[in-house]
């Protein structure tokens, strides 16, 4: 054994890595599953990985390049077991192992120092996959991403984060380092990985600079989801702005309905907190559109199923305003199943999320809401809570909790002045929709059976949640108002 240390088997090796995120996230042991999705079940992302990857590596020694590939960087149980190989084969423990090799311990290629534009010529500088390590390197660097999460191959925006105001960074950094001009006219369709950015810079340094530059063009913006059509907030005339002053929470904001009834309550000038986990940068563009467009926001990450993510959600939001009029519980996380492939974890997720993640958040928003004499919260339901719907036996079961629980935090809070309503729109067009098993033929079965031939827009169950926040709206609360075209009365 070179490290002179005992190297972890691949249970203690899981284990370790374990406690390392427990240590990070701050999640209890029992919700890491070592063989849930890291992003999609767990909701760590690229920067909360890159946290964990500092911890092991000051843990176990590792070298700051390891070559873990990008599959082998989905759940907790196939990094431990990678990095158990990568330590099993003399690796790491003080970087005793294959030093000056050029690689990164296990044979991926360590990031390398990126030639400078006048040696582009006759010296094999500029060889693809020395030069691809190059500009990684120079993400890494910019971002302070681990390098072996930087897949070339994977879409900065949607799977590394990387938005167009750190893509900035990164290419004043590429513009030094390779002497480049201020403008290069690199299209958009190449800047949308780092390898195909790459690529596009080794063909500039091949053939030269063009006599005619244009500027860097920008990402294009996401198109609106359907049914939204995109308006100026700064066009609406102050008597269109009802919830000027209010200052609104949504959970669940980053995408789909949540984020269309930020976009909604801003035009009808709210502040918006926005907040979201899973979906942290599309969070993120939602606040700066809002921004962008004239109103007002601010985006906070964070779970609503992790108590201290909580504190600190509410913690902001006091110290940014000091009190709230609205909270819109639109967090949900629930596995869509048949009930057979339904595990107590998948319970233990919907639950913590959709129903004490609600409970937690709307004591704060209370506390936070007494403070302006009063508010009102929306939470979010599903006709399923009283029927069956198709792989929807697990959310079904949680969300009728989440109306139980809508209608006692109605009493209790009451003597606050604060109203709580619930909201349980049917299907809603959208990206959720899309991701349904057997989608193609449910959408058809649904749409059939409505009244009106469609399921909701995002915009109509947007409407009505500004209705019942509005100020005429008083006297009502404890109610579960279903909006599903019909279906409920026609049966699914």
């Amino acid at each position: 054994m070179k490290t002179g240390r005992e190297v972890p088997d691949r249970d203690e090796m899981t284990s370790g890595v374990q406690r390392i995120f427990a240590q990070v996230t701050r999640y209890p042991l029992e919700i890491l599953d070592p063989q849930a999705s890291l992003e999609e079940d767990l909701g760590v992302d690229s920067v909360k990985l890159g946290e964990v990857f500092a911890v092991l590596r000051e843990q176990y020694a590792l070298p700051a390049a390891i070559g873990i590939p990008p599959e082998q960087l989905r759940t907790i149980g196939t990094i431990a077991a990678a990095l158990a190989e990568h330590l099993g084969n003399g690796n790491g423990h003080g970087g005793n192992g294959h030093g000056g090799n050029g690689h990164g311990g296990n044979g991926g290629p360590a990031p390398a120092a990126a030639p400078k534009r006048s040696d582009k010529h006759g010296n094999g500088s500029l060889e693809p996959a020395a030069f691809e390590a190059g500009v990684r390197a120079v993400f890494a660097e910019v971002t302070r991403y681990p390098p072996e999460i930087l897949d070339p191959g994977a879409s900065l925006e949607e799977d590394l984060g990387v938005d167009s105001v750190k893509l900035g960074e990164v290419f004043a950094v590429l513009r030094e380092k390779y002497e480049l001009p201020a403008t290069i006219g690199i299209p958009p369709e190449d800047l949308k990985s780092i390898g195909s950015i790459a690529a596009a810079l080794r063909r500039y340094l091949l053939t030269s600079a063009p006599a005619v530059e244009e500027p860097l063009p920008a990402p294009e913006p996401a198109a609106p989801p359907p049914g939204v059509a995109p308006q100026s907030f700064a066009a609406l005339t102050p008597q269109l702005k009802p919830f000027a002053g209010k200052i609104a929470l949504i959970t669940g904001s980053g995408r789909g309905l949540g984020r269309d009834m930020a976009l909604y309550l801003a035009e009808l000038g709210a502040t918006l907190v926005v907040n979201s986990f899973h979906s942290r940068q599309q969070g993120i563009a939602t606040a700066e559109e809002i921004q962008a467009a004239g109103g007002e926001a601010v985006h906070v990450w964070g779970s609503v199923a992790n108590v201290d993510h909580v504190e600190t959600l509410f913690g902001e939001i006091e110290s940014r305003f000091g009190g709230l009029d609205f909270f819109i519980s639109s967090a949900s996380n629930g596995m869509l199943a048949r009930l057979e492939d339904i595990t107590p974890e998948h319970w233990e997720k919907a639950f913590r999320t959709n129903v004490v993640g609600l409970h937690q958040s709307a004591l704060r928003a209370a506390r936070l809401m007494r403070r302006r004499g009063g508010g009102k919260i929306i939470t979010m339901s599903s006709p399923a809570a009283h029927g069956y719907v198709d792989y929807f036996g697990c959310m079904g079961a949680v969300k009728a909790a989440v109306e139980s629980l809508t209608r006692s935090l109605a009493i209790e809070l009451a003597r606050d002045n604060i109203q709580v309503n619930c909201v349980s729109p049917g299907p809603v067009y959208g990206e959720l929709l899309d991701k349904w098993p057997e989608s193609r033929r449910l959408v058809a079965q649904w749409e059939s059976n409505t009244a009106y031939g469609r399921l909701c827009e995002a915009r109509d169950v947007s409407h009505f949640v500004a209705y019942l926040l509005s100020e005429p709206v008083k006297l009502f609360t404890g109610s579960v108002l279903v909006m599903d075209g019909g279906i409920s009365s026609q049966g699914w």
